[in-house]
């Protein structure tokens, strides 16, 4: 929220999600000395988002991660490379197939989430999954962009965990279904 360089790089966000649209999800993790909400800035830290900007070596913003793999043990990638690492990620084979179904209940704030997994490769190690809250469109101030700029994919915290819940793939064969 006080970077000067993350307005331009949600909207290189914004612009690969419309591109992609549904084969890619944005998730706008603040973490890092200049998301911390002192002086009217919004707060959207969260425990995850320290944990996961600590693991995986960032010291800067804007940076992210490309379905947190590394690239030679980098995880980080300046959003200037974003376009061509999703690009290059959208040719690989998936591995696996996933699908889910939210309900959400206003009048008691209940949030239901089913995520159905499916191996579509036989699959070496043990993967895990994480159930992310993420709130769109939210109106608030922004270095260099005043009190009225839209904060998009705004990470609010997980459902299961900083590091989700393991799967273990060795009972796992191609095609079978997990529901979680």
């Amino acid at each position: 929220v006080r970077c000067n360089n993350c307005p331009a790089a949600g909207e290189i966000a914004l612009n690969i999600q419309k591109q992609y649209g549904h084969s890619v999800v944005v998730l706008g993790v603040h973490s890092g000395i200049l998301s911390a909400p002192i002086g009217g800035y919004p707060n959207f830290k969260t425990t995850e988002g320290d944990a996961w900007y600590s693991f995986f070596g960032f010291d800067s913003n804007p940076i992210g991660t490309i379905n947190r793999k590394s690239d030679g043990g980098v995880y980080a990638f300046p959003s200037t490379d974003w376009a061509d690492a999703v690009a290059s990620a959208l040719q690989e084979e998936s591995a696996v197939g996933m699908a889910s179904n939210v309900e959400y209940d206003e009048a008691t704030r209940n949030l239901k989430v089913d995520v159905t997994s499916k191996a579509l490769v036989e699959l070496p190690d043990t993967y895990s999954l994480t159930v992310c809250v993420m709130e769109d469109s939210i109106v608030g101030r922004q270095e260099g962009m005043g009190a009225d700029y839209t904060h998009r994919h705004v990470f609010r915290g997980t459902i299961n965990g900083t590091w989700g819940e393991d799967i273990n793939t060795t009972t796992i064969a191609p095609q079978d279904e997990i529901v979680k």
